[in-house]
Formats: structure tokens, C-alpha cells, sequence
């Protein structure tokens, strides 16, 4: 019986870390392929439509007698849209987008869902401390980390490699100094 319902729990824990956002991300996919398809056969009213003017500046540009159709998204003022048709016409590009209602109400129900999961709502009543509510959970299901981006820079010295300015830049990597006077105009060779 113990190792059932361990077995549940660590189901339960896994569902919360990672499945609900599988599961949203399959029903976006799915809302997506489905509203896609509306959109190729027509589907859709035109009054529900968005105009998007973009200017480019492209030489030699034709304009177009008419729209096309076109695949895309777009998020503006928080809402999701997805790009119906396209036209090009003199130095402007015209996208009509629909909005995405199914998508964003995923959206909102994956965050809904998060919060809720993680006690991330802002109660002023409770007596936690700030301390409490663990950001490195947070940061592990969020879909970009800023601070996991990690820059190496490599340079390798080799005896192929016959340019003295790559032996230079090596030098400086190194052993850092800082230089009273300014550095010459010119490295010789």
C-alpha cells in the first residue's frame, strides 16, 4: 500500500512540475491546428479582423494586387493574435490578423495553474516572510532564465595559427594588466 501511494505522489509531483505544461502545450498545438485550418478554407468573419501597417523600405519592392495568405503570430498589448492574410502595396506591408482567444485563455490557465500550484499568490494577511517563497523553483519552469546564459570565450593558441595578433589577444586573456599609458598604434610583427 506505501509503495502505491508513493508511486501516486511522485506521479502528482511530476504532473506539477512538468505535465501540466505538456498538457497545455498539446491543447495549444492542437488549438492552433484547428484555428490554422479554419483559416485556410475561409473560415473566419472579416469583421473579427486587424489591420497591421509596417513600413518597409526595401528597393525594387512591387506592390500586390491582393492579399495572400499567411502563417503567423503576433502578441501586442498582452492579447495573441495569428496573421490571416498578407499584401505589400507601394512601401507598406499589410497584415490582417484574428485574435487567438482559445491560445490566450490556455495561456492564462497555465499561469492561473502555476500560482496556484506554487502558492505564488500575493496574500497581505499571511505572515510569511518573503524568504518562504523559493525563486529557484520559479526559475526552473520558466521558459527563458536570464541567468543561466553563461558566455565562454575561447581562444586557443596553436602552432598552425601564424598570426601574431591571436598570440596577442591569448597574451591579454591570461594575465590581465592594466596599462599606464596608452597602447601603441601599431603591434609589431
Amino acid at each position: 500500500m506505501k509503495k502505491i501511494a508513493s508511486t501516486l505522489l511522485i506521479c502528482l509531483l511530476l504532473f506539477n512540475w512538468f505535465g501540466y505544461n505538456l498538457v497545455v502545450n498539446y491543447l495549444q498545438h492542437r488549438s492552433d491546428t484547428h484555428l490554422e485550418a479554419l483559416l485556410d478554407d475561409n473560415q473566419y468573419d472579416d469583421s473579427q479582423l486587424i489591420e497591421l501597417k509596417i513600413p518597409t523600405h526595401l528597393p525594387y519592392q512591387t506592390s500586390w494586387a491582393s492579399f495572400e495568405r499567411y502563417n503567423g503570430e503576433i502578441e501586442m498589448n498582452g492579447k495573441l493574435y495569428r496573421y490571416v492574410k498578407r499584401k505589400v502595396y507601394n512601401d507598406t506591408l499589410y497584415l490582417m490578423c484574428i485574435p487567438n482567444n482559445n491560445k490566450m485563455n490556455l495561456e492564462i490557465a497555465r499561469n492561473d495553474f502555476f500560482k496556484n500550484t506554487n502558492d505564488l499568490n500575493q496574500n497581505n494577511n499571511s505572515n510569511r516572510s518573503d524568504n518562504s517563497k523559493s525563486s529557484s523553483f520559479k526559475n526552473t519552469m520558466s521558459e527563458y532564465d536570464g541567468y543561466s546564459f553563461i558566455f565562454n570565450l575561447n581562444v586557443r593558441e596553436s602552432s598552425s595559427c601564424k598570426f601574431p595578433l591571436n598570440y596577442q589577444v591569448n597574451k591579454l586573456l591570461t594575465s590581465p594588466h592594466i596599462s599606464p599609458e596608452q597602447p601603441p598604434d601599431h603591434i609589431p610583427a
